[in-house]
């Protein structure tokens, strides 16, 4: 053997040796992997103890795999929206699977329930489940859902409780990232997570009066389309019926009228109608009746019977001896549609809470219209509480939301007075605009009343409160544009320079007093006195000539 070839083996030998010992790397690398991966730590939630009698509660709302419903998307929406969460979930957690009724920020329509915070939620129906970093928990850290897509590691989840006490899934906001939530936070989503119930037991109700209002209502359809063939039966009908001569006396009475009427049939054939019952002699009964005679012509009518206490569906038919009188109790429909008409109102009550009742009764005539609107002409309105950032610190939560809901009650009641449109509250500011969404003249004037309004408001507050708190307010006039935005949470808000300009002239102000931009002087300087405060310089705007708004001029003073 040669030296060379000797050589030639030695290398060859060497290089398949060290491809040997690269693969084994890696291969030992990929299986370290996958144990350390397998170590991660995932617990599986245990089954309640009254799993049996929760899945029944659960399945009394007939609500699973139902289609997306406009008011549990509004929940979500406002979920994610008050804990800042790109995810917020309606979980509804079946036998084996949580089943998501309304969602925000995911696709996933449901997850087997081995995998599912919401399965550990329920768990402890009277507390909020919160998991600050899913990573450290043991509970989670190997959880597909966190391992991989949607890479949860955020997780607060307010159990749905029946009225019963069965938990049957949660309202949850989830985060991509750590996360923490306020105590406010928490007890809106548990606010939440109670209407998200209160709307199940809404579904149930309204189905079972609208099929209670169909089968009434089949039932009246039959009787009226046979009314001539009933009065050859009229003791089997079950509408009240009485036969009326020319004098109103009472010629024939039917079981059932005897019935409603409570009067035995003896007792009132032959009787004067109206001296019978003298209470309907004033009453739509008389002059109904009156009018079917006197014109010849069929009446039907609702009443209602105060001696009887009973509602009435009536039909008279008159004829040459008289008037035939079809009539039946209704007051159990009465009943049902006035629960409709509150739940109805509840409903739009929300939707009113959110927007202008101009912009959402267009959103209700035109489902999945864009509505954006430019106003030439405007005046909005930011002010801020100073110091109240580092005044809260030192307050109890509770006390620290009562003084900003009665400061801002306050505020939303001069709102009202000077018919303006509050945008928002954004912490311890607060921002209303005139002139949007219904333009008015007078729309920089209502503002500076508003705005002295404020400041003598914050000062008796202050008196009734034992506070010293101070206000700045800033205000601009100019166009804006004002729209709804978002899919499932809606917002009316205002965007343009004028806005900005607004706001600058709020945090570039004076603790105390009302800064104004020269727009807004112009608009106001013949009614209104003011301190010129000369030019400063505006953030994001340059020089800027402004004003302080001083108060009315003599003769312009309201009594």
């Amino acid at each position: 053997m040669s030296r060379a070839w000797q050589m030639g083996f030695v290398r060859v030998f060497y290089l398949v040796a060290s491809q040997v010992k690269n693969f084994v790397k890696r291969q030992a690398k990929s299986i370290f992997r996958k144990r350390a991966h397998s170590r991660l730590p995932m617990q599986i939630a245990p089954m309640p103890s009254n799993e049996e009698e929760r899945l029944q509660a659960l399945y009394r709302y007939n609500i699973l795999d139902t289609d997306a419903e406009q008011a549990f998307d509004d929940l979500t929406a406002l979920a994610s929206n008050i804990c800042g969460t790109p995810i917020a979930l309606i979980s509804l957690v079946d036998t084996n699977r949580q089943w998501f009724k309304s969602k925000v920020g995911t696709a996933l329509p449901e997850t087997p329930r081995e995998i599912a915070f919401c399965a550990h939620a329920i768990l402890k129906p009277n507390e909020i489940l919160v998991v600050p970093n899913a990573t450290e928990d043991e509970r989670f850290a190997g959880n597909p859902l966190v391992t991989s897509d949607p890479n949860i590691r955020f997780y607060a989840g307010a159990p749905l409780v029946t009225p019963e006490g069965f938990p049957i899934g949660a309202l949850c906001a989830v985060d991509t990232v750590p996360h923490k939530l306020t105590s406010e936070q928490l007890e809106a989503l548990r606010i939440l997570g109670r209407q998200a119930i209160t709307q199940m037991e809404l579904r149930i109700n309204l189905a079972k009066l609208e099929r209670a209002l169909n089968r009434q209502q089949q039932v009246e359809d039959k009787l009226r389309a046979s009314d001539e063939q009933i009065v050859n039966f009229l003791e089997a009908i079950n509408d009240g019926f009485i036969a009326i001569d020319p004098h109103w006396r009472v010629t024939y009475v039917n079981h059932r009228a005897a019935q409603l009427l409570e009067r035995k049939p003896e007792d009132i054939f032959g009787k004067n109608i109206w001296h019978e019952f003298p209470d309907t002699a004033k009453s739509i009964f008389f002059k109904e009746f009156h009018r079917a005679f006197n014109q010849q012509v069929g009446v039907t009518f609702e009443e209602y019977c105060r001696p009887l206490k009973r509602w009435f569906e009536v039909r008279a038919f008159p004829s040459h001896d008289g008037l035939s009188v079809f009539f039946i109790d209704i007051t159990i429909r009465k009943k049902m549609q006035s629960e409709l008409r509150k739940e109805q109102r509840k409903t739009e009550g929300l939707l009113l809470n959110i927007l202008p009742e101009p912009i959402a009764y267009r959103l209700k005539k035109a489902e999945g219209e864009l509505i954006a609107d430019k106003f030439e002409e405007a005046t909005i309105l930011f002010s801020d509480l100073v110091n109240f950032t580092q005044i809260s610190t030192t307050m109890p939560a509770t006390k620290l939301v009562c003084l900003l809901n009665e400061i801002f009650s306050t505020f939303d009641k001069l709102t009202e007075k000077h018919g303006l449109e509050k945008i928002k509250t954004i912490g311890d500011a607060y921002m209303v605009a005139a002139g949007i969404p219904t333009p008015r003249l007078d729309h920089a004037e209502a503002i500076a009343d508003m705005a002295l309004d404020m400041l003598s408001a914050i000062k008796a507050l202050n008196i009734k409160l034992g506070t010293k708190f101070d206000l700045r307010i800033g205000i601009n006039s100019g166009p804006v544009v004002a729209g709804v935005i978002g899919t499932k949470k809606f917002i009316y808000d205002l965007w343009g320079n004028s806005v900005n300009t607004a706001s600058r002239m709020e945090s570039h102000g004076i603790n105390g007093r009302i800064q104004v931009s020269i727009y807004t002087y112009q608009l106001l300087e013949d009614i209104y006195d003011f301190e010129d405060r000369g030019t400063i310089e505006i953030k994001g705007q340059g020089e800027m000539r402004t004003y302080l708004l001083c108060g009315r001029k003599a003769e312009n003073s309201i009594e």
